[in-house]
């Protein structure tokens, strides 16, 4: 899927279908439309005119710059002055650096639909906001590697063409090598390349070609992923089900200092003494581990929690004025290896 951002609006274009959102008085509208050639031909017509005067009218007047002389030139084989092809390419390219405000909100906002990773609705829309405003497959990446591939090109052959010509024949190579390379460098093994190449991306997308977008243009892009997802891909938007827990006797783990305040002596060696042998009398029921710092049990949570209690009461027994006891409990029921041993021995096998 690829998105298309534009002055009004935001389109994603899947395989046979696009979603079309703009944003009105009445708020979004969105629309479902087939991937014909007469359906992208309007789409292009609709989002050119869109677009601000100046962009429309440098963008006519170098098309015209261009055609026309090389018109001339094929019928009179007359030298007719015009602009060179390229520049119609720089201003393409370049117009990444020139986006409206609006524009910049909207691709903000196209790319933290990508971004967001959960359900695409308008109930997480506050979640979807605080996605990540980069996007690594952005058009901006191709951008950013064609005039970079026409630095170097024209650099390379500098000391053997006349510069214009070097300039023309650097500026039309980087086009589709741009475009190839973008592909390219997203495949694991190029991420020495990648790496540099999205660093220039994702400035170039924070800090001009994006802008933060506020609750209309994210609703705008919103409703545009949606209707093209509820065509192509409805699976999705479905909120997945989350299975109940196993009736299943669950282990906990349960990390307890017990500190007995207001006592003659420093030591306290005797109170573990004593706490131990109450965990030897439940040893039928929970594992028990002593530590320089406290105790670590493991067994069923309401088993644990009722010998906590008890280990507690000790110091009081005692003769003890105040107790301070901490608990950490460590409670897993996502799977049944959920104990003292395996965790240990996890973090051995990644050591």
């Amino acid at each position: 899927m690829k998105g298309l951002s534009y002055q009004n609006g935001v389109i994603f274009i899947g395989t046979e279908h696009a979603g079309w959102a703009e944003w009105n008085k009445d708020g979004p509208a969105a629309a479902v439309i087939p991937l014909t050639f007469s359906s992208i031909t309007n789409m292009l017509l609709h989002v050119f005119r869109a677009m601000p005067l100046w962009y429309r009218s440098i963008g006519t007047l170098l098309m015209f710059s261009v055609i026309v002389p090389f018109i001339l030139q094929f019928f009179t084989e007359a030298a007719v002055p015009g602009m060179p092809f390229y520049g119609l390419l720089y201003f393409l390219m370049g117009t990444h650096f020139f986006f409206p405000k609006e524009l910049r909100q909207f691709h903000g906002a196209e790319h933290k639909i990508f971004s967001f990773k959960g359900i695409k609705k308008r109930r997480n829309l506050y979640r979807i906001r605080k996605s990540i405003i980069t996007n690594r497959y952005c058009s901006t990446n191709t951008v950013v590697l064609y005039f970079l591939l026409t630095a170097v090109g024209f650099l390379v052959t500098l000391p053997w063409l006349p510069w214009m010509t070097g300039l023309a024949a650097a500026s039309y190579t980087a086009f589709p090598l741009s475009i190839v390379l973008h592909r390219i460098i997203q495949l694991p093994f190029m991420k020495s390349i990648r790496g540099p190449v999205l660093f220039l991306s994702y400035t170039v997308q924070r800090r001009i070609s994006c802008a933060e977008p506020d609750r209309r243009h994210l609703r705008t892009a919103l409703e545009a992923y949606r209707a093209l997802a509820q065509i192509e891909f409805p699976h999705v938007l479905e909120e997945k089900k989350v299975d109940s827990p196993k009736e299943v006797d669950q282990m906990a783990i349960v990390d307890i200092t017990v500190v007995p305040v207001g006592t003659a002596s420093t030591s306290i060696s005797e109170d573990v003494a004593a706490m131990q042998q109450v965990l030897d009398n439940h040893s039928d029921k929970i594992n028990s581990q002593l530590t320089p710092m406290g105790t670590v049990l493991e067994g069923k949570l309401e088993d644990l929690l009722s010998i906590v209690k008890e280990l507690h009461d000790i110091p009081f027994q005692r003769g003890a004025a105040r107790v301070s006891t901490n608990i950490r409990i460590d409670d897993r029921r996502d799977t049944d290896n959920h104990n003292i041993a395996e965790k240990l021995t996890s973090v051995e096998n990644k050591q």
